[in-house]
């Protein structure tokens, strides 16, 4: 496969809208209706927001983002692969990168709200450390939706 490289990149591109539209894609797919929020790079284009973006040469391969929800939290949001290069650990090395630059930066938590129907994406979660926990933030409990959370001062896995 050769090195992937993931780095900080702005979220107003065409190679994060194009990933954001094929998580936009799963998530219509596990959760059609009324729970799904599409979101484009501009709308991440935002103060307090931070895109990861995997890239193998010069083709993004995946992404995440983290949106600072202040007093030392930050949530993970948008997590996503290319179908093309799933099952290669590209979705780790993202959330792992994400973790060791908020630790980094003195954030004390990581949290997220995850669908009990992307289960690749909660059994990666629960391997790196994230525990369930309750809603938080502006979301509300919802049939579809699960909450976790991981605590930076434990050492990523």
């Amino acid at each position: 496969m050769g090195p992937v490289s993931i780095h900080i990149e702005p979220a107003d591109q065409s190679d994060v809208d194009r990933l954001l539209q094929l998580s936009d894609a799963v998530a219509a797919r596990l959760y059609p209706g009324e729970y799904r929020k599409p979101i484009t790079g501009k709308v991440l284009d935002s103060a307090g927001i931070e895109v990861f973006v995997a890239r193998l040469k010069d083709k993004a391969i995946g992404c995440v983002a983290s949106f600072d929800l202040g007093d030392g939290v930050v949530e993970l949001k948008r997590l996503i692969v290319d179908p093309d290069h799933q099952g290669q650990g590209i979705g780790r090395a993202l959330v792992c990168a994400m973790l060791e630059a908020c630790r980094r930066r003195d954030i004390r938590a990581v949290v997220l709200e995850v669908g009990i129907r992307n289960i690749e994406a909660r059994q990666l979660y629960e391997k790196l450390g994230f525990r369930n926990r309750d809603a938080f933030g502006n979301y509300q409990p919802t049939p579809v939706a699960t909450f976790m959370q991981y605590d930076l001062v434990l050492p990523i896995r």
